[in-house]
């Protein structure tokens, strides 16, 4: 999540990466008669491997429009796995065409024309994405551009688009902008790559007037959608210099990042897809219905509380949780080397939903909470407080117990995928 005594905000901000087979619980925990008669037995987070258990989303999420998938922490495999897996069903079986992804917005586009119009290949389209450089996103991607290559009705085709402006650096997106307007105004691609050379809120500012200025030209050289996304990014620019300035000097960053984050998700929607249903995939804490305590204690509504105020219950949120196992996050413990490397988490609390769904429940699960009734006895406990893991970028298990939340599960989240053991995403280099 962080290092110790840094902010809570560095679980998000920075944007490092990351499926399997359930692992047999010991014979030796009690089952709840409650949750193992509510619980959905999965076989396993393999998305090659069917599940006909997964039937159970069909009457959980029933009209819900957007559906988050979240992770508990940024490098766990499983969680990487049943979220292809769940957003394949949705797109086979329920009518979703894409999945928008805690990821930069213009970093995201070559996947986008890769998958969609065959653009370009899936290694350069990954490694253009300049995060989550796992084989596990490598999978996602190829399996988005098999899906396409069946598809005879281009209104069933995936679509895949990254949400987040808090994308590190402004290089992609010079590239991007350069390229179309080298199309529809070539004279004015040195200005315009000097301006965002200097990586300024005035340069994005200057850009952006520009683009304004001519948008009746440049829509008439291109057409109004592409315009459009190319003045999507340029408004990316200065929330993103702004997120990463904040996090530097002890300022509130997760505000600025998902109150413009959900703008993005709303153009992309509305504007890109023409209404679709889609998936978002992001880290627990982004598409709950959160809110964090950002730098100077600044209390910050995520993505997920936006998007429950804007759609109600077209929207329905899994988040992720698991027992034991291993991931993948940056070493955050003092005095130690900060270093991108396998993590063996540390025995949950008792007073943690971990240890509940640990000891009472299968070993790997979906939960749909949103029709659960809380006020009875044997439910009640869901509804919290218990604590709940919150690893992100880093981890250290010295300090486990400041990686996790105090919180209500049935408030947060409309369903949950636990996992009684994980193991660490696979790094890829290019």
């Amino acid at each position: 999540m962080h290092p110790v005594k840094k902010s809570v905000s560095a679980v998000f901000t920075i944007t490092l990466i990351l499926l399997s087979c359930s692992h047999s619980k010991s014979p030796n925990a009690p089952e709840s008669p409650w949750l193992g008669s509510h619980a959905v037995i999965l076989d396993n987070a393999d998305p090659g491997s069917p599940d006909p258990a997964l039937e159970a989303l069909r009457d959980a999420i029933a009209d819900a429009r957007i559906v988050g998938l979240g992770e508990g922490t940024h490098g766990t495999m499983e969680f990487w796995g049943i979220r292809q897996k769940i957003s394949e069903f949705l797109v086979r079986e329920m009518g979703f065409t894409a999945i928008l992804m805690e990821a930069g917005f213009p970093n995201s586009l070559d996947i986008e024309n890769y998958i969609s119009k065959g653009e370009g290949s899936g290694t350069e389209a990954h490694k253009n994405l300049t995060s989550w450089k796992y084989q596990e996103m490598r999978d996602l991607i190829d399996w988005m551009r098999e899906y396409n290559l069946e598809q005879t009705d281009s209104g069933r085709m995936i679509h895949y688009l990254g949400y987040d402006c808090a994308f590190r650096d402004w290089d992609r997106a010079a590239e991007v902008l350069s390229g179309y307007l080298d199309t529809v105004d070539p004279e004015s691609v040195p200005d315009v790559a000097a301006r965002l050379e200097n990586y300024t809120i005035d340069d994005a500012r200057w850009v952006h007037d520009l683009f304004i200025s001519r948008s009746a030209d440049y829509i008439g050289r291109s057409d109004s959608l592409e315009y459009g996304l190319m003045l999507r990014i340029i408004e990316n620019l200065e929330p993103s210099w702004t997120v990463w300035y904040n996090l530097a000097n002890g300022l509130p960053d997760l505000e600025v990042r998902d109150a413009f984050n959900i703008g993005n998700v709303r153009w992309i929607i509305d504007t890109y897809l023409g209404g679709a249903k889609v998936v978002i995939w992001a880290h627990n804490g982004h598409v709950g219905n959160t809110i964090l305590i950002d730098n100077a204690e600044f209390p910050s509504r995520m993505l997920g509380l936006r998007l429950r105020d804007l759609y109600g219950d077209d929207y329905y949120v899994i988040g992720t949780e698991f027992w034991g196992g291993q991931f993948m996050a940056w070493n955050g413990c003092e005095d130690q080397a900060f270093e991108f490397t396998v993590h063996q988490a540390a025995v949950p609390p008792e007073n943690s939903y971990a240890y509940r769904f640990h000891k009472d429940g299968p070993p790997l699960f979906f939960l749909d909470l949103r029709h659960t009734d809380v006020s009875m006895n044997e439910a009640a406990w869901l509804a919290g407080p218990l604590n709940m893991r919150f690893i992100g970028a880093t981890y250290c298990a010295l300090e486990d117990r400041q990686f996790y939340r105090s919180m209500s599960m049935t408030e947060e989240f409309d369903g949950l995928v636990f996992f009684e053991t994980t193991n660490p995403a696979t790094p890829v280099t290019f």
